[in-house]
């Protein structure tokens, strides 16, 4: 009789080879693969809420540039996954799914819990398969965690019908890891980019979340040796060092004001990296008035057809040390005068903002950033939502990161409570501190899960900005005189506090001031270190917005409004 084993086991079997060292997830009730873990040496995650689960496994895949892995029961237990997948797919997070399915022998006969969930995930994946026999499972483990981690990053799904978790696999299966293949440019696509660049004397690079796979400074070379400004989209922060003397700040929607000139002025854009999302490019249609677009990426679908220019089809990295190698003309003195003098003017103007708010009453965001800079390792990985107050974090140079730091924000789909949950999966992935910056709404949404890092002592530092909740859409209805009164919940969080569960692994402290903050960060980093759970409620004004946002009607500010500030 030949020797086998279960499907489960040769799942967890395969993820071993590939080097995974942690499952997040809520399984299926029939707690099979539970069996399958004491000998793999893997830890399992178990999570209260699934959308939580593949916010946490995304969170874990961004810090490690590694395929995370969440499994999930069927039905609905899938159908509360999609909002993660969408994020994980916007994110360009390598993330495996595997959820059980209906059985083949059930199908179609209204079975508990039937759904169409290939239909449900297809979307917002890169692959998705129905795993119909056994033979098959190893295959389809493999082509899946190619996926995920090739190209541009992203989920790929694997769904697991009952049926077949009930039969054999034959033992001495041969695992083979998934391989990370590189993609070069072609010479005639970096040539007709190389007749721009060479000629460009003030040229500007935009590094997106594409870039973040990479660790070379090749992107500061090239700037350096060609004079170029640096920006970055809010995902593709932490790439390179924003203490750099050409980094200039975020794209779009997050260009501090004193900043817009660089853009203005540029006369060519070089995009690596990046989809080009609505954010990113807010104001290019006034600001790249016929400038000359390059755009690299690894991935076809993620080019921006709506920009005109020339797309390379290749790693971002390879493409710029070629470009390195060719050399080209030196920087023009005149657009690094520039470059700097908007630096300066920016800086100048945070360090005037910040003296106003000392006779300001209250603790402000900015003001908290400054501190976050001090009091904490610069090699911080930082957890971000996109809420009204939390945003300050976006605006460089109110907060950068330097080299060793790592950002993890929100898509553009900013799903609310990604960055509470997905601060658990990036603790449990890195020895380095983990600080999450959120909205008491994100918090309170993500709460089903605190007790997943009480269980398993996942240490974090929650800063949670508590301006009574939903801080945009109360923004949102003082700005177009909407009575509050329509939304009860509105502005009740700031008179009681958010509601923190009190165990020993947890240390809840508050802020309500600029006097105490300091001190309260300190004695956070210090509970931290102590390998405790710790939450400081920072009080918000709903009024501490940055003036890029202060004016807003659906999710952008007005045009009309800008240009008044220019």
């Amino acid at each position: 009789m030949t020797a086998s084993i279960s499907p489960w086991d040769a799942i967890i079997g395969y993820l071993q080879s590939a080097g995974v060292e942690h499952l997040f997830g809520l399984p299926s009730d029939d707690l099979n693969i539970v069996a399958s873990l004491p000998s793999s040496g893997m830890d399992f995650i178990l999570c209260k809420d699934q959308r939580n689960a593949v916010f946490m496994a995304a969170g874990y895949a961004l810090t490690t540039n590694q395929m995370s892995v969440c499994v999930v029961g069927k039905g609905p237990a899938l159908s509360n996954t999609l909002t993660g997948l969408l994020e994980a797919k916007n994110l360009g997070a390598p993330l495996l799914l595997l959820a059980l399915g209906t059985g083949g022998d059930k199908l179609g006969t209204r079975s508990f819990q039937e759904a169409d969930q290939i239909s449900l995930v297809k979307p917002l994946v890169k692959w998705a398969y129905r795993v119909e026999h056994v033979d098959r499972l190893v295959w389809a483990m493999e082509r899946a965690a190619f996926l995920a981690i090739n190209g541009a990053p992203g989920p790929v799904y694997i769904e697991l019908p009952e049926n077949l978790m009930d039969q054999s696999v034959p033992t001495g299966i041969q695992f083979a890891p998934p391989e990370k293949l590189s993609c070069s440019p072609s010479v005639r696509e970096l040539d007709a980019a190389w007749n721009i660049i060479e000629n460009a004397r003030r040229p500007l690079v935009l590094v997106g979340g594409g870039m973040k796979s990479g660790t070379s400074d090749v992107i500061e070379r090239f700037a350096n040796q060609h004079g170029a400004a640096v920006f970055a989209t809010a995902s593709g922060r932490g790439v390179v060092n924003e203490d750099h003397e050409l980094f200039c700040g975020v794209a779009g929607l997050y260009t501090d004001l004193s900043l817009r000139q660089i853009w203005q002025e540029s006369d060519v854009v070089i995009t690596l990296g990046s989809r080009l999302e609505e954010t990113a490019t807010f104001e290019w249609d006034i600001l790249l008035q016929g400038t000359p677009l390059i755009q690299v990426n690894v991935e076809l679908e993620d080019f921006a057809h709506e920009f005109r220019g020339i797309k390379v089809l290749g790693d971002g990295y390879a493409a710029v040390e070629q470009w390195l190698e060719r050399r080209g003309q030196e920087p023009d003195g005149a657009w690094l005068e520039t470059i700097r003098g908007c630096k300066q003017k920016a800086f100048s103007e945070r360090t005037n903002y910040l003296e106003g708010l000392k006779k300001a009453p209250g603790i402000h965001v900015p003001e908290l950033l400054d501190m976050i800079q001090t009091e904490f390792p610069e090699d911080l990985v930082l957890l971000q939502e996109n809420g009204l107050q939390d945003m300050w974090s976006y605006f460089y140079p109110y907060f950068r990161f330097t080299t060793g730091s790592l950002s993890i924000v929100p898509s553009d789909q900013t799903s609310l409570g990604f960055g509470a949950a997905a601060a658990l999966g990036a603790s449990v992935a890195t020895e380095r501190p983990v600080v999450a910056l959120v909205g008491d709404g994100a918090f309170n949404l993500f709460c089903s899960d605190f007790m997943t890092a009480v269980q398993y002592q996942i240490p974090v530092i929650y800063l949670v900005l508590n301006n009574g909740g939903y801080g945009w859409l109360q923004n949102q209805m003082n700005y177009k005189h909407i009575s509050g009164q329509a939304f009860p919940f509105v502005s009740e969080a700031v008179k009681t506090g958010i509601q923190i569960p009190q165990y020993e692994f947890v240390e809840s402290l508050a802020i309500r001031s600029k006097g105490e903050a300091r001190e309260q960060l300190q004695l956070a980093w210090q509970k931290y270190k102590e390998n405790k759970l710790v939450v400081v409620e920072v009080f918000a004004d709903l009024a501490d917005v940055h003036e890029k946002i202060s004016h807003v009607y659906g999710d952008f500010p007005l045009y009309e409004q800008q240009a008044s500030k220019n």
